[in-house]
Formats: C-alpha cells, structure tokens, sequence
C-alpha cells in the first residue's frame, strides 16, 4: 500500500492549492508577493504550462502492476484486496496519461511493458512512436471500462483513493475532452494539428465520444452514492461547504487529501485576510473582477457591477456588500468580498475615501490602517492598494474556496489538511448538459444545467437559452480555482480568442474592483460606498495572451535524442 501511496503523491499535476503561484496566471486571480516587475511568463502565457512528461513514474507503475499480478501476490493477498490495489494502479496510470494528453496531444502508449536496458540492441525497441491523440484517449477511456468492475462502489475515506465512480468521471471527462478537441480543434483552428493526428483529432469522431461522456456522466448522476450538496437557508456556505469542507461531504469524488502531521498546506496562511492572520503571511492571492463578474444575478440583470451612471457619475450602495449579495450564491463560497466574514469576522476591504469638495469629489488613499483627524479609516490594514506594499490586497476581493476556516490552519509549522478535490459530482451534470447539447439534445442539457445553476439560486434556463456560452460560464463559476478553466479554454478552442493580449480588452485585461467609502458630512451619501473598476495592479500592462501555438505544448529536443520516431507539435 505504501507503493500506491506514493503514486497517489506523484500525480497532483495542474493548479492546485500547494502551489499559490500555479493561480497566477489565468483570470481568475492574482499573487501579490513577488517583483512589481512584470516577468517573461505574464508578457505571454508559457507554452508549456502544466506540461507533463514522466515515463518513469510509468514505468514504476507498470513494476508494481508485474509484482501485484504475479503468483506470489496472488498467493499471499485477498483477491478481492489485490485486484482492487491493481485497478487503483491503472487508474492513477491512466489518469497520468490523461493529464499529459491534455498538454501535448497523443503519446507513446507504453502498455504493461517494463524496459530494461541490457545492450544497445535493446534500445530500439524502446522508441515507441507517438500515438494519435484520438488513440490516446480511447485508451484511457478502455482502462477505465475495464477497471470499473474491479473497483469498489463504496465512498472512500475523504475521497482519497479512486472507486469505480473515480474511474467514471476519468472515462466522461476525457470523452468530453475528445470530443470538443474533435469539434472544435477543426472548426477553430484547423492548423493546430500534425499530419497523422498525433496532434489533433478528426472531426467525424467528436460524436462518438460526447455519446461515451453523456453515458458516463449520466452514469455518475444516477448510480453513484454521492449527491450535490444544497442548503436552502444559505445556499452560498453550503457551496464552501462541497468543496473545502470535508466533514460531511456529499459531493467530492476523488481529491488529493491531506492529513496533519506528514501532509498540509500553507496556502490558508499565505491567502488568509492579513487581518485575521495566524502566522505572518495573509492577502497573497486576490480574486479578480473578471471572476467575479461571471457570476450572474439572481434577478437576472447584468453581472457587470455598476461603478458609474451613464453621465459619469459614481454610482452610490448604502453598505460595501451590497453589488454582490443578490449574486449567485456560489459567489460568496468562492471569494471574500468586501464586508464578507471569515471565521464569522467582517473582513474589510476599503482602499480609501470618496471625499467631496464642494462640488467635485475626489478620492483619498493612505498607507494602510491611517485614519483621517475625525478617526474615520482611510485605507483599511487589507488593502487594496496599488502599490508593491506586501501582505496587502491588490485586486478588491480575496479568495475563500480551500481557505480553511479551523482554529489555527495558517500557523506555522502544523498549517492546513485541506483538500484538493480533482472530481466532484457537480462536474457529471456539467459533462452530462455539455454533450446533450452537443448532440442537439437541449432539454436533456437543460435539465442537467438548471440543477447546478439552481445551487446558486440563479433562474432556470429554457432549452432553447442552453449555448456554449452559457454551459462555458457555469465550468468557470463551479469550478474556479479548480483547474479546469485553463484546460476548458483549451478544449473549446476558446484561448486565444479570449486571452487576445489586447490592453484594455473585456475577457484579457484583467481587472481589479477597488471599494471606498463616502466620507463627506452633511451629503446624503455620507456612509454609502462608492467602487472604482481598474487595472490589476500586478497585471496592469500585461493582458493575458495565449498564442495559437500553446494548444499544444512542445516535444523537447531531448526527447526526440532519445526517442527519434518522436512527431514533433504544430508550430515547432
């Protein structure tokens, strides 16, 4: 067991909440420590972000899979042990061979087989060629078949080792992913794809596999033992409660778990309010408007938050929660906005004073904690400010999904056990209302979105409201910091349209929502808040560009020295 342990810790590839920066990035937020300098990395999105290639990790596993099939094994184990710890193992192959087709396309496929090198005769028969991407994936997808049935059916302690329904969300998300790849990948950008279609996939198959996803989501919803976790009362805690709660929980089906003292986290430290800190750290990583703005409002008016009137004026709200309480409930479980708790204590997020003179109002900022000669705050300890001042807020929101809210979770060194959850069975409707849609069933997709929008409270949607567009925004709303916007974007083709590179551009600059509160006695809006849109600070010359060519990370030189039946990626 301590084998598969260790392959359980070898595969927490993406973004995830060990690695702060991994956030960076994409739009949905922004570190705040580090240089005001803006690096290579953020003038361009890296080619080969999330890049995985590790045939020795393959190896190793296919070691294990000899050893746990042999007579000795078979002799000495319960069979029913032994033949669940050998689906674990394929699983956790397949899903390294899943993570690294959504990155370079299609692989060697290495099968069972353990290399041994003993003379250079040996060596050609190691250079396995690349596989196509549509091969890649229908491997993936027949591991998965033929491990469901060895699998358990039962919940696993916090999620942390794959069951069947493990292996079924593995099989849809990778038959979703073939499928947009196949659909769109031709429709979009039919450039991005090598001759034989180890890059790429045709378009003729994109059918049969949004068929394979919608059974296997479908599957999930219906058969599994796990249930979407609602709270009519406070919709928005039970949202923080499915995914950064593992107490209880109804809803996450695989995660990468941590448990005090060998395994934790300081990412609650670092991304705590600095005003609630544990240790010394806090505010490292601010939610942008961008997010936040994708969620809808539950009267179904427009999501943009309202910052002026039509003649310039500010627009005036009598507390600084108030754009944001009548959002999507999913909203408040995924960011800490202005005037929302944490650990039941108001965060305050004010970046100055609006201050009238005369006629004219103008804004008033200050080193943070200052207060004017009335004892009215100026710029609150969090920020934000835009300014390189460290443990201060940059962007007007901080990040509540897998902050954890125990006593003492970011002090070092005993920190966080929070979780990471990989699947979650919100992700069966998504994947489920995705391929009906595609296959021009908008009912059936209806039924499977409305039921996740109704955990926000937001309006039902008639089949024909159901678009991409739509089934897009509720990836990126459900899932935020879970690492599926970079691959969504990918998959749908939609990157480089998006992330354009264009300076003040609505979907590639990203922007910050700076609160402040109206300090002008004997005005009918003293104590109303006013809000001003603008420029991250970290990111405020360098709207996200994602070149055409990162649709497909790159085949290293060494690579190809080792292996010369190596095809490299388009635009190499």
């Amino acid at each position: 067991m301590s084998i598969l342990a260790d392959f359980y810790l070898s595969v927490n590839y993406g973004q995830h909440s060990g690695d702060l920066s991994s956030y960076h990035l994409l739009d949905e937020a922004n570190v705040m420590y580090g240089p005001a300098t803006t690096t290579d990395n953020e003038r361009q999105m890296p080619r080969n972000f999330y890049r995985i290639y590790d045939y020795s990790l393959v190896r190793r596993m296919n070691q294990f899979l000899a050893g746990i099939r042999s007579e000795t094994a078979r002799g000495n184990i319960v069979e029913d042990v032994r033949a669940d710890m050998e689906a674990q193992c394929r699983f956790l192959r397949a899903w390294y061979y899943f993570c690294m087709a959504r990155s370079l396309g299609g692989m060697p496929i290495v099968g069972d087989q353990v290399f041994s090198y003993n003379a250079v005769e040996d060596v050609p028969d190691m250079r396995i060629p690349r596989s196509t991407e549509a091969e890649t994936y229908d491997y993936i997808i027949k591991e998965c078949d033929e491990i469901i049935p060895l699998l358990s059916s039962s919940k696993t302690i916090n999620s942390s080792i794959a069951n069947r329904w493990t292996a079924m969300m593995l099989k849809a998300r990778a038959a979703v992913y073939a499928g947009s790849i196949a659909n769109y990948g031709n429709a979009v950008t039919p450039t991005s794809r090598t001759a034989n279609w180890e890059a790429g996939i045709p378009r003729e198959q994109s059918e049969g596999y949004y068929r394979l996803a919608l059974a296997a989501a479908t599957a999930v919803i219906q058969n599994s033992p796990y249930q979407l976790q609602t709270n009519a009362t406070n919709p928005g805690l039970a949202f923080y409660q499915a995914t950064s709660v593992k107490s209880g929980n109804t809803e996450v089906i695989w995660a990468f778990d941590r448990m005090r003292p060998n395994q934790v986290t300081s990412f609650t430290s670092f991304a705590m309010p600095y005003s609630h800190r544990d240790y010394t750290e806090g505010n490292n990583l601010g939610a942008l408007l961008n997010l936040v703005e994708a969620f809808e409002n539950r009267d179904g008016s427009p999501k943009e938050i309202r910052t002026t009137n039509a003649d310039g004026s500010y627009v005036f709200y009598p507390t600084a929660d108030a754009p944001f309480i009548n959002k999507d409930a999913r909203l408040w479980g995924t960011i800490i906005w202005p005037g929302a708790s944490y650990r039941g204590v108001e965060v305050v997020l004010q970046a100055g004073q609006l201050n009238r003179n005369g006629n004219v109002w103008s804004l008033r900022a200050a080193p943070v904690g200052d207060r004017d000669t009335e004892g009215n705050l100026i710029t609150s300890l969090n920020g934000p400010v835009s300014n390189s001042a460290v443990y201060v807020n940059k962007t007007g929101f901080l990040v509540r999904k897998f902050l954890d809210e125990t006593a003492n979770a970011g002090l070092n060194p005993t920190f966080s056990d929070m979780w990471m959850p990989r699947f979650r069975l919100a992700e069966a409707y998504l994947i489920a209302a995705e391929a009906a849609y595609e296959l021009n069933d908008n009912s059936t997709a209806a039924v499977y979105l409305n039921q996740i929008r109704d955990r926000g409270r937001i309006r039902s949607l008639s089949a024909g409201e159901i678009t991409l567009d739509r089934i897009a925004n509720e990836y990126r709303v459900e899932f935020a910091f879970e690492d599926h916007r970079y691959w969504d974007m990918k998959r749908w083709r939609r990157a480089h349209i998006e992330w354009n590179g264009v300076l003040n551009g609505a979907t590639s600059q990203m922007y910050a929502l700076f609160p402040y509160k109206v300090v002008a006695a004997g005005h009918p809006n003293n104590g109303n808040w006013a809000f001003v849109k603008q420029p991250s600070y970290k990111r405020a010359q360098t709207p996200l560009f994602f070149n055409i060519a990162n649709y497909y990370a790159t085949i290293e030189d060494g690579w190809i020295a080792n292996n010369p039946t190596l095809i490299r990626n388009p635009f190499q």
